[in-house]
């Protein structure tokens, strides 16, 4: 099997680009790790290219879970800095041998899967405005609490980080100004199009976003994409 990334980021509107992604490949797996870090000062630009190494680097060889947890140590110890870095983010971990892909995620970072022109969205923002929702609380009012999120790589723990398995050739990892700017049938089209290209995939989808009229500031906007392609003697 043959596993190609493709990233994408812009600073959207704001002083720094907090989010970050990292890539890592062992001899039997290949990870991407998105993180989206609270906030837009150096310290937190700086924090969130680590998470993102360091969950790449130990997803590849203990899996998703571990990788998140990894980057957990990193900024939730005692230390000097108040407020601490944070940030919340996405992982991905593909097996080619097994042709199987394993995802998880904290905060609102999103992933989606492409089968054909069918994406599917495989996790649940842990936001409250996503809380309200689920116990019925109108549109109207729970999107005004979106931007709140209740879980992160600063409290993350076994039990709040959820784990997908994923049957699909392209896993899309993004940033909350991805999909927060574009609805899914939107992303859908856009992976529809360029499904074979996860390099100019994860531009297009990072441009799209830009491209959509707001009221307010932008925020960073990024976009992974891996694709798995069997050996082409196995695809006869």
């Amino acid at each position: 099997m043959t596993v190609t990334v493709g990233t994408a980021t812009d600073i959207g509107d704001r002083s720094r680009n907090c989010d970050a992604t990292a890539t890592h490949s062992t001899a039997s797996t290949t990870a991407a790790a998105l993180m989206d870090g609270i906030g837009s000062t150096p310290e937190v630009e700086h924090v969130a290219g680590l998470l993102a190494e360091v969950s790449a680097r130990v997803a590849a060889r203990r899996g998703p879970v571990a990788g998140l947890l990894a980057s957990h140590e990193l900024v939730s110890g005692p230390g000097p800095e108040t407020p601490k870095p944070n940030a919340v983010g996405a992982v991905a971990v593909v097996y080619p041998s097994d042709r199987a892909i394993v995802a998880a995620h904290v905060g609102d970072c999103r992933v989606y899967s492409l089968t054909g022109d069918a994406l599917t969205q495989h996790t649940t923002d842990h936001t409250v405005g996503e809380l309200l929702r689920q116990v019925g609380v109108d549109e109207h009012d729970a999107v005004l609490h979106d931007n709140w999120v209740r879980t992160s790589i600063g409290n993350a723990t076994v039990a709040s980080i959820p784990v997908v398995d994923v049957v699909a050739d392209l896993v899309i990892l993004t940033s909350d100004g991805v999909h927060k700017a574009l609805t899914n049938d939107e992303i859908a089209d856009v992976a529809t199009a360029l499904a074979h290209e996860p390099q100019m995939l994860a531009h297009a989808l990072v441009a799209a976003a830009l491209s959509v009229p707001s009221t307010s500031d932008r925020d960073n906007t990024t976009a992974v994409v891996l694709r798995v392609d069997a050996p082409q003697e196995a695809q006869r």
